[in-house]
């Protein structure tokens, strides 16, 4: 009986010993995951991206390659190539991106072309929170499950939405498609957790959405962001989820680290590198990427800037003076969201108009109110309450009360008169102003059958030596409160 006991006893140590020696030994899974994101287009960094991803690729099995949308919009290279979009989608195939989330400049060049480009895409473009079924759009996976190994890596796409409930897109390019507010949707997507063994959000609303959402959902592990252009330079975790971005126009790109052991994530971690810091490129890339920028019909001069112009208020300033010029309009509007480039001197060429004004926005005349354009500015101010449009042949102002809320909207003419007067006024705007802006107005708007970078194009050229003089547009007024008692 004792050796019995022995023999049972030494059998139970033996196999307790067993399992704690197989739980030492859980196999450990290391993936990598490379994340762009607002690269709108711009294709100069793929060589050096192609270099960096490869030599991890050759040090780590399990490394993945993805994108926080608006891959699009930005590079004349690319958005004037025929078809649209056609060299970007072509380099990242190349490089091997494994995954895309839509973002609101994917629909830029239209529906069409967007199912083509993701037709040719060797990886999946994922979206959650839309319903396409009216558009003539296929309707993406939301989510898209990829392995490391053993190991299970869910995706998982959300756009922003603006405040008329879509896509800061063209709202023409956006017809037949519903969309839902991207974080109330990420909720419903919870049971990730028992398909994968990390949950990613590859997230295209911006850096404060993404901590939203990080206080929301603590079942994320990582969130990959996009569309604020944010630079993580330090990543940090919210509520126990690693969020990172990776700025803009494919000057960085992001990499996390995932750890496991077994099927338990025990670290995750994430830097955001500066290409121009990589020295090294792959050539045969390099070719490719020439090859598309030689185009002798965007990279014509067509004139010269006598004067620099710095900043969105000067681009902006010079763009509607052309535009009022051309249609001879008492006023013209152009938003800063708009303007993709921040300084432009010396000589003009083609591509520099397009890289300015990359949308294809027709020029469209509207027969405003006085009352009609407060409106118009009114619904362009930012949340600190300053506009976010240039004007040409006036000046606006915004008064605050004292503790910084709207009071009201004033407009003056060149003369520095108020437009008191509620009768019409003939108003150039693009087209992205007259869909997208909400607010009210009697006329509808009349398309002039020209693109907004065509008109600068052909007023470049016609002049060739352009000078353009700095004023002070618009201010924003904070009313004392002493005043503000006179006028209550």
């Amino acid at each position: 009986m004792f050796r019995s006991f022995i023999k049972n006893g030494l059998l139970s140590f033996l196999f307790s010993g067993f399992l704690l020696l197989s739980g030492c030994s859980k196999t450990e899974t290391t993936v990598i995951i490379f994340h762009t994101n607002d690269s709108h287009a711009n294709i100069d960094n793929f060589p050096v991206l192609a270099f960096l991803v490869n030599q991890e690729r050759q040090a780590n099995e399990h490394v993945f390659l993805v994108s926080a949308g608006d891959i699009f919009s930005g590079n004349p290279m690319v958005d004037y190539f025929d078809p649209p979009g056609y060299p970007k989608i072509d380099l990242m195939n190349r490089v091997g991106y494994n995954l895309n989330t839509i973002g609101n400049h994917e629909f830029d060049y239209g529906i069409e072309i967007l199912k083509e480009r993701m037709d040719q895409a060797d990886f999946p473009f994922i979206l959650a929170n839309l319903n396409t079924e009216g558009s003539g759009l296929p309707q993406p996976e939301p989510y898209c499950l990829m392995h490391a190994g053993k190991r299970t890596i869910g995706f998982l796409g959300l756009v922003q939405l603006n405040n008329r409930g879509i896509p800061s897109a063209h709202p023409d390019n956006l017809k037949g498609i519903e969309f839902y507010p991207p974080i109330e949707k990420a909720g419903e997507f919870d049971f990730l957790t028992l398909k994968s063994d990390a949950v990613i959000a590859l997230t295209h609303h911006g850096f404060v959405s993404d901590t939203l959402m990080a206080w929301n959902y603590p079942w994320l592990d990582v969130i990959i962001g996009g569309h604020s252009h944010t630079v993580t330079m330090n990543p940090r975790t919210w509520n126990d989820v690693l969020i990172t971005q990776a700025g803009a126009n494919l000057e960085y790109i992001g990499r996390v680290s995932l750890i496991f052991r077994g099927r338990e994530l025990v670290e995750k971690k994430a830097e955001i590198i500066s290409l121009s810091s990589i020295d090294g490129r792959d050539e045969e890339l390099a070719g490719l990427v020439e090859e598309y920028n030689d185009n002798p019909v965007l990279n014509r001069v067509i004139g010269r800037l006598l004067t620099p112009l710095e900043g969105k208020p000067d681009l902006g300033g010079f763009m509607t003076d052309v535009y009022r010029k051309y249609g001879k309009y008492d006023l013209a509007f152009h938003n800063y969201g708009g303007i993709r480039v921040n300084r432009l001197e010396g000589e003009i060429r083609v591509s520099d108009i397009f890289r300015m004004d990359p949308f294809k926005n027709e020029l469209v005349s509207l027969e405003l109110s006085y009352s009609e354009l407060q409106g118009l500015i009114t619904n362009s101010l930012t949340a600190r309450n300053r506009p976010s449009i240039q004007i040409s042949g006036g000046t606006m102002e915004v008064h605050l009360t004292n503790d910084g809320l709207l009071n009201e909207v004033k407009i003056f003419d060149s003369q520095g008169n108020e437009l008191i007067d509620d009768t019409g006024y003939i108003v150039g705007v693009p087209s992205y102003i007259a869909s997208a802006f909400d607010f009210e107005r009697r006329d509808p708007g009349t398309g002039s059958g020209i693109t907004t970078a065509q008109v600068i194009i052909d007023h470049i050229s016609a002049v060739y030596d352009i000078e353009f003089t700095r004023t002070t547009r618009s201010r924003v007024i904070r009313e004392q409160e002493e005043l503000l008692q006179v006028f209550h």
